[in-house]
């Protein structure tokens, strides 16, 4: 699932950026993305929020301190590879303050708990995909 994600983040940018300033963030490539498709982005979409762990009894914490903040969580088992996923997932409005507070609050509890956060998705109705095309 990683790996998908990651070449669709490669496929974001339509020219290289000139200097290392021009890089957006991770969170302001996807919303980039999505505003290209025309995607409403003032409205509440669920967005989904990738957190991986070693070991279960991690994860299981992890999942504990995600749950105080309001996030619903599925946690599932390793499959292929040897880490546990807490699918995370929220209803926000998504701009880039409301990313960023939610990403420093992922990593801190990703780090707490030898855990890796892996970034966000969030899915696009019809008429939005179409602008994809």
């Amino acid at each position: 699932m990683r790996n998908v994600k990651r070449n669709r983040m490669q496929r974001i940018s339509d020219k290289p950026p000139k200097n290392l300033n021009e890089i957006p963030s991770p969170d302001e490539a996807v919303l980039n993305l999505l505003s290209r498709s025309n995607a409403d982005l003032s409205s509440e979409r669920t967005v989904y929020f990738y957190l991986y762990f070693h070991t279960e009894e991690k994860s299981r914490m992890a999942e504990m301190k995600l749950r105080e903040l309001g996030f619903t969580i599925e946690t599932l088992e390793p499959s292929g590879k040897k880490e546990w996923l807490c699918l995370i997932y929220k209803n926000v409005i998504p701009n880039s303050a409301t990313l960023t507070s939610i990403r420093k609050k992922l990593e801190h509890i990703a780090n707490k708990f030898d855990g890796n956060y892996d970034g966000w998705e969030t899915g696009l109705d019809a008429n939005e995909a179409e602008g994809l095309c």
